[in-house]
């Protein structure tokens, strides 16, 4: 087997580039293997030094010749690292059917190449294996050379083009599939929510990131991880340089190994090394949660206030009547008072107005929702002796039940895209999905699902017409605007109402994204 490609995703730091391509240039397989290197481009808003921060990867990375090629894609604009990542490493991976990959934060060991290429030759042909680590958390325990703990890592990884091919970007489908298989509790082994919350907040828009979808489809598929006994890798953007990534010492290896051997193993997870990494985020979280000085000081302070205004408390008391139970909440998002939301995820700009009882429910971007909403109040069966839950729910609505087992999906998840108008008084009946763009009049009972733009109105609903003919509607979709960055959204204010000239403006600039 030929020496698989390497993808090396840079950006803005050019002495992290420089020291990935240097330690990736002691291997000995280097100069035999194809380097491809993505170099992204600068943001709307960005100062002179970052600028030439940008300038200066990318003439590191068209100096680059310790390897046998180097291949460079240079942006014009910014893709961010998500969308660079997932078409940077499709393009590769479907050229070659298998890859390596690093960010320009990921300093490798001398054997990191060889470990790589055994592991993608060894189990090329095991579908049920999908990931390569080079990354192992720090440690002390007695491991075999290899093992299999399945939360792939991002740090210095690879695949093949089979396993690629499973992959879903869409956050909304992992969540929904995630919840359907009872999944969360495997997917967030690591203690709390740690990585669903990653997920929500894809949804939401307070992130984008790619790997936690990768993670969730590795799962989707129960696909296997294999992971070397100790760490090849070395994160060094815990400097503070990254975009997610604080000072941080807790990753840190002291020392990386040079050789790991790479034979057939059971396809069994390592049960040590769940221990390993569950132990290793406790004492994260552990510290983390220790209460600072500066947390003491404004609690008194606090405490003062109320006992000098008590009628402060009142008007917090108001403010505060919004139960929340696990929902996850985007940026510049509203929720009036009094509200109950529970399972719920709602996207940035979204507000909810008052009196609004909201579970199971996904919500987009930029939506508008009038008073008195109701949505996923859950099922009653139909066909039973009673349609009573205590008969066949343990969830206790009357305070008790006979019922040691659920014995139907009460909640059916309902989905409510961006950019959508709900008028007031509306009721979203469970397993409902409301397409991009559409609006619900005031006093409808949504019980079926509605396309995208649509006007519908009424109990029974019905669809009265479209907002646009559909080659517009097409086009808005094909856009999606609602995941712009803050940057871009000044343009929908520019072109409000004039939509056909919206849409050639942004297409003329997404021609022109890529030298």
């Amino acid at each position: 087997m030929s020496l698989s490609p390497i993808v090396l995703f840079a950006y803005n730091r050019p002495m992290h580039t420089k020291k990935v391509l240097d330690a990736l240039a002691i291997n000995p397989e280097a100069k035999e293997s194809e380097l491809y290197i993505f170099c992204d481009g600068p943001k709307l808003k960005i100062s002179s030094d970052g600028l030439n921060n940008i300038n200066e990867v990318v003439n590191i990375a068209k100096s680059e010749n310790r390897f046998k090629n180097v291949y460079v894609r240079i942006n014009k604009k910014n893709k961010g690292l998500a969308k660079s990542i997932i078409e940077g490493v499709t393009e590769v991976v479907e050229k070659y059917g298998r890859i390596i990959v690093l960010e320009d934060d990921i300093e490798v060991s001398s054997g990191f190449l060889k470990f790589m290429n055994d592991a993608l030759k060894l189990y090329e042909s095991n579908d049920n294996i999908m990931h390569i680590s080079g990354y192992m958390y720090p440690h002390k325990e007695d491991l075999p050379e290899t093992l299999f703990f399945n939360v792939p890592l991002c740090w210095g990884w690879a695949t093949w083009s089979n396993s690629w091919q499973r992959f879903s970007e869409d956050s909304i489908y992992l969540w929904n599939e995630l919840k359907h298989k009872k999944k969360f509790k495997d997917f967030d082994k690591f203690g709390g929510d740690y990585l669903s919350s990653q997920l929500a907040h894809n949804i939401t828009g307070k992130l984008n990131t790619w790997f936690v979808k990768w993670h969730a489809s590795v799962m989707l598929q129960k696909g296997y991880t294999l992971f070397p006994r100790k760490s090849m890798v070395q994160n060094i953007g815990f400097d503070n340089s990254g975009v997610h990534n604080g000072i941080q010492t807790e990753f840190h290896i002291s020392s990386l190994a040079k050789t790991i051997n790479v034979e057939p193993i059971n396809l069994v997870e390592s049960e040590k090394v769940q221990l390993i990494v569950k132990d290793f985020y406790k004492q994260i979280k552990e510290n983390q949660s220790k209460i600072s000085f500066k947390t003491i000081i404004k609690n008194k302070v606090r405490s003062m206030m109320f006992s000098v205004f008590p009628e402060l408390k009142k008007v917090l008391k108001y403010n505060q009547q919004i139960v929340k139970t696990k929902t996850y909440l985007g940026k510049n998002t509203k929720i009036y008072p009094p509200s109950r939301l529970s399972n719920t995820i709602i996207g940035n700009y979204t507000y909810i107005s008052e009196n609004s009882v909201i579970n199971n429910t996904i919500i987009g971007k930029f939506c508008s929702v009038g008073a008195n909403f109701m949505a996923g109040r859950g099922v009653h069966p139909t066909i039973g002796i009673s349609t009573h839950p205590m008969f066949y729910s343990t969830a206790k609505q009357n305070g008790t039940t006979l019922s040691l087992n659920n014995r139907i999906e009460e909640f059916e998840p309902i989905t409510i895209g961006n950019d959508v108008f709900i008028g007031m008084n509306v009721t979203i009946l469970d397993g409902v999905t409301i397409g991009d763009g559409a609006i619900i009049g005031a006093g409808a009972v949504v019980s079926k699902d509605i396309p995208p733009y649509a006007i519908a109105v009424g109990n029974p609903i019905k669809i009265l017409k479209y907002r646009f003919n559909q080659d517009t509607i097409d086009k808005l979709l094909k856009l999606k605007w609602w995941n712009f960055n803050d940057e871009s959204l000044s343009l929908i204010e520019k072109h409000f109402f004039k939509v056909e000239e919206f849409i050639s403006a942004i297409k003329e600039e997404e021609n022109k994204e890529t030298l």
